[in-house]
C-alpha cells in the first residue's frame, strides 16, 4: 500500500483529496481513468486514509487500521470485484444489507466496487438509494474505465476523480497536437467535416502513436469535463479547445467520448486499420456529441465494420 505521495502523477488529484480528507469528504466517489491506470493503488490508498486513525497526513503508514490495509485483513475495507463478469442485482442487495452494519473496527466502512461500469441497469438500480443516502459511517469508491458506461443516475450521486491516463504524456508528442487541436476545435463547433479533417491527420499513424492520439483526446475531454470545478488541465496547450468543448458539450456527452477514444485506442492493438479507425473517430464523435437521437453508439458503428478487425 502506497502513501498519496508515492503514488505516479495526478499531481492535481492528489491536492483535491488531500482537501477533502482535511474537511468533508464525500460518501460516494466515482474514480475513472483508462486501463492501466492504477486505479486499484489510488483505491487501496484512499480507502486507507478513510480508515486511518494515526494523526497528521492520511494514511498515515503506521496506525492499526494503517496495518491491517497493508496486510490486506481491515474487517471494514469491503472489496467487491467480480473481475470480467458483470455485477449483477443480486451482489448490489448484497452490499446495501452489509452497509446496514456497524463497522467492525472503528468509526467508518468503506466499499470498493472495482469495474463499476460492469454493473447491469438493475444492480446500478439496486444501488441507487444508498449512494444517494448512505449511512453516516459508509464510503462507496467506484472504479471504472468507462464512466460513460454507468447510469446517469449513478453519476449524479458520486464526485468524479479523473486519472490521468498512464501513456507516454502529450507532452512527449506535440505533432499530434495539431491534428488533436482541429479535431477537437470542429467537435465543440459540430463540425462534421472538419472532424474529420483533423482525423484525418492520423490516417497514416502507426498503432502506438494512434494510441497516444488517442491519450490526448481522453486528456482533453477530461479537461473539459473538470472546467467548472477549477481544476488545472493536464494539456494547457489545448486549454481553448477543451473550453470550447466544456460550453459546447454536457458531461454526460464528455463521458461518453472518453469512452468513444478509450474504445478505439484498445481496438488499435487488435491492427485495426488506421484510416478506417479514423472515420470511425469522427463519425462517432459527431454522433455522441450531436445525434443522440440516432441509434448509432460506437459500439454498433464499430461492429459494423467487423467487431475487433476494422
Amino acid at each position: 500500500m502506497l502513501g498519496l505521495e508515492h503514488l505516479p502523477g495526478n499531481d492535481a488529484l492528489k491536492v483535491s483529496l488531500r482537501t477533502a480528507l482535511h474537511r468533508r469528504f464525500p460518501q460516494a466517489v466515482l474514480l475513472s481513468g483508462p486501463e492501466g491506470c492504477g486505479e486499484s493503488d489510488w483505491a487501496h490508498t484512499i480507502a486507507a486514509a478513510l480508515l486511518c486513525t494515526g494523526s497528521g497526513e492520511h494514511p498515515c503508514m503506521t496506525c492499526a487500521s494503517c496495518r491491517k490495509m497493508a496486510h490486506q485483513t481491515h474487517p471494514d475495507f469491503i472489496v467487491i470485484d467480480e473481475g470480467d463478469s458483470e455485477i449483477k442485482v443480486d451482489t448490489a442487495r448484497r452490499i446495501r444489507e452489509e452497509a446496514a452494519i456497524l463497522p467492525n473496527d472503528g468509526e467508518r466502512k468503506v466499499f470498493w466496487i472495482a469495474h463499476a461500469d460492469r454493473m447491469n441497469s438493475s444492480a446500478q438500480n439496486a444501488l441507487l438509494k444508498v449512494l444517494e443516502e448512505p449511512p453516516r459511517y459508509v464510503f462507496f469508491l467506484l472504479t471504472a474505465c468507462q464512466p460513460g458506461a454507468l447510469l446517469q443516475t449513478i453519476r449524479s450521486r458520486c464526485t468524479l476523480y479523473q486519472l490521468e491516463p498512464p501513456h507516454t504524456t502529450p507532452i512527449d508528442t506535440p505533432e499530434l497536437l495539431e491534428p488533436a487541436r482541429i479535431f477537437l476545435s470542429a467537435l465543440a463547433r459540430g463540425e462534421e467535416y472538419g472532424m474529420l479533417l483533423g482525423a484525418n491527420g492520423l490516417a497514416k499513424a502507426n498503432k502506438a502513436t494512434f494510441q497516444q492520439a488517442m491519450t490526448i483526446l481522453c486528456t482533453a475531454v477530461r479537461d473539459a469535463a473538470l472546467v467548472s470545478s477549477g481544476c488545472p488541465p493536464l494539456l494547457p496547450a489545448l486549454a481553448t479547445e477543451t473550453r470550447a468543448l466544456a460550453g459546447a458539450l454536457t458531461t454526460a456527452k464528455l463521458l461518453a467520448l472518453y469512452d468513444h477514444f478509450s474504445l478505439l485506442s484498445r481496438r488499435a492493438e487488435v491492427n485495426a486499420s488506421a484510416p478506417i479507425q479514423c472515420a470511425v473517430l469522427a463519425a462517432g464523435a459527431y454522433q455522441i456529441g450531436y445525434a443522440p437521437r440516432l441509434d448509432t453508439s460506437t459500439s454498433k458503428l464499430l461492429n459494423k465494420n467487423g467487431g475487433n478487425t476494422i
